[in-house]
């Protein structure tokens, strides 16, 4: 049976969709529902993720050729602990959750898409690495974005299910639940400030004592922080293509 190319104005229709599911789910995420990182992960697989038989969204826009934001805090080699780049912990009385941390941020660096998607930001007790499209397959194709698979990827189990990032609150040594969910929600909070700049969201963290980038280090340096920066539609775009802002990611 022939098929019918979609004109560019129809994937733009699906680029709005997709970017518009994001905030809906990224909001109801925030309100306290954590499964919606399984909605997130869907539209960020449409989004990005090519393979020899489909094509990502973005792609066929040919929109992958520009930066995006990276909020991670940078894998340090010498760090001799776990690494979650995108999360953080916060505290109180009723015990310890990851968050992500959304415009708290340490890191603000563009990177070119292939560095961003594929930017480590997880490396568990066993120096395991896992991506931001490891983290966005798994989500998506094994737990219950759009398929619910009988076997999960190796590590992204360990991740998700036996606390491989080592992390437990008092008492009990019970574990901390759930980094993956908040770290696609951190992920979802970058794609949607790299397409829109006044996007901001703040984690409610009222009571709660928060940390995040701890580090272990014998005779070595961490990296120096990042600050946060805004910039505004006739600012030139921070991905480095020497267009203003709203002739470039800015142009929906």
């Amino acid at each position: 049976m022939a098929r019918i190319l979609q004109s560019v104005d129809e994937l733009n229709d699906h680029l709005a969709d997709h970017l518009g599911f994001l905030g809906s789910s990224a909001d109801a995420f925030d309100a306290g529902n954590d499964g919606e990182a399984k909605r997130l992960a869907v539209s960020l697989r449409v989004l990005f993720h090519d393979t020899a038989q489909s094509h990502s969204l973005l792609g066929q826009l040919d929109r992958l050729r520009g930066s995006f934001l990276s909020t991670a805090i940078p894998h340090d080699a010498g760090n001799l602990s776990t690494h979650g780049g995108l999360i953080m912990t916060a505290m109180n009385s009723a015990g310890a959750t990851y968050i992500a941390p959304l415009d708290t941020c340490a890191h603000n660096e563009w990177r070119p898409f292939p560095a961003w998607w594929n930017e480590t930001v997880f490396v568990d007790v066993q120096k395991t690495e896992l991506t931001r499209r490891d983290l966005v397959l798994a989500v998506a194709n094994q737990d219950g974005g759009a398929h619910v698979d009988p076997n999960l990827s190796e590590a992204y189990a360990r991740l998700s299910r036996h606390n491989s990032m080592g992390w437990v609150q008092s008492p009990g040594n019970a574990a901390i639940p759930n980094p993956e969910r908040a770290a696609i929600r951190q992920i979802s909070h970058e794609v949607l400030k790299t397409f829109f700049p006044k996007y901001r969201r703040k984690s409610n963290t009222d009571g709660m004592t928060v940390f995040g980038g701890a580090m272990l280090h014998q005779g070595t340096r961490p990296p120096s922080r990042r600050i946060c920066q805004n910039f505004g539609r006739n600012d030139l775009c921070p991905c480095g293509s020497g267009k203003k802002y709203k002739h470039c990611h800015g142009n929906l």
